[in-house]
């Protein structure tokens, strides 16, 4: 029996990559999906062109939410497939098979969650995450290109309280609970890189430490890992030697990063 797949797409004042993802979604071979689309009352035209597109979207719900895993939330509630994927606006389907080609090759190692790959739309290279192996310190796959089995995601959800790593969030806890993952080579998305919630290097470094040193602090090198990439990035960003960093605290970066940025900001020519 083949698998049936729940789409979903969460959107708010963005009505050219919301087009643009559902109509990668509209060209899929396989058929065995069910589109579910959840617009956070936008304020602008995005609201009335999914109306438009109403006919073939078995669930449209346009309403306020608290925030995005607040609608992811809301969305997922409504799937009934047996694998979800978040296909954000703005993000589309690598082609019109993809559907079809991970039919063919997903549940049959018993996985509860099927990692795909993503291109960057920028330039259409293949975005690098962490390694399987190296879990404890960040993402080891983007949720744009990872299938997760329904009982697992309706059963744990989105924490809201975070601002951009709540798929990292619930990764971390199905993980702890045993959620089985497997790592496939196939481009699923692509995607744009340089804008929505998960753009800013600092604000999802700041947003997943406390959550992974409290769960793996004890076992793996969380704070040493995150503060050397903190140092580089920094570095990169500011012009600093990575050496006259090196003695800052990860804490101390943060402020650092912080009050350099207020100082960037500050200089640039108002409009």
């Amino acid at each position: 029996m083949s698998p049936t797949f729940s789409i979903i797409t969460v959107v708010r004042n963005d009505p050219a990559g919301a087009v643009r993802t559902l109509q990668s979604v509209f060209a899929q071979t396989c058929a065995d999906y069910e589109l579910i689309v959840q617009d956070g009352a936008s304020t602008d035209e995005t609201s009335d062109l999914l109306r438009r597109f109403a006919p073939w979207i078995d669930s449209l719900v346009i309403e306020p939410d608290g925030g995005i895993y607040d609608a992811m939330n809301r969305a997922l509630a409504r799937a009934t497939g047996d694998w979800l994927l978040f296909l954000n606006a703005g993000d589309f389907f690598r082609d019109k098979e993809v559907l079809a080609e991970v039919a063919g090759e997903i549940g049959g190692e018993g996985e509860d969650i099927f990692a795909g790959r993503v291109k960057r739309d920028e330039d259409g290279k293949v975005h690098g995450f962490r390694p399987p192996d190296k879990f404890w310190a960040g993402n080891t796959c983007d949720h744009q290109a990872t299938f997760i089995a329904r009982d697992w995601m309706q059963r744990f959800g989105y924490r809201e309280e975070f601002r951009v790593c709540g798929d990292l969030d619930f990764f971390t806890r199905a993980r702890q609970e045993g959620a089985r993952f497997r790592y496939h080579p196939v481009i699923v998305a692509r995607r744009p890189m340089a804008v929505g919630a998960s753009s800013g290097f600092v604000d999802r470094l700041q947003d997943r430490f406390a959550m992974l040193e409290q769960v793996y602090g004890a076992e793996y090198p969380v704070r040493e890992t995150l503060t050397q990439e903190m140092v580089v990035d920094t570095a990169r960003a500011t012009g600093f030697e990575p050496e006259d960093l090196a003695p800052l605290s990860l804490e101390e970066l943060f402020t650092f990063r912080e009050r350099w940025e207020r100082r960037v900001q500050s200089r640039l020519p108002r409009r």
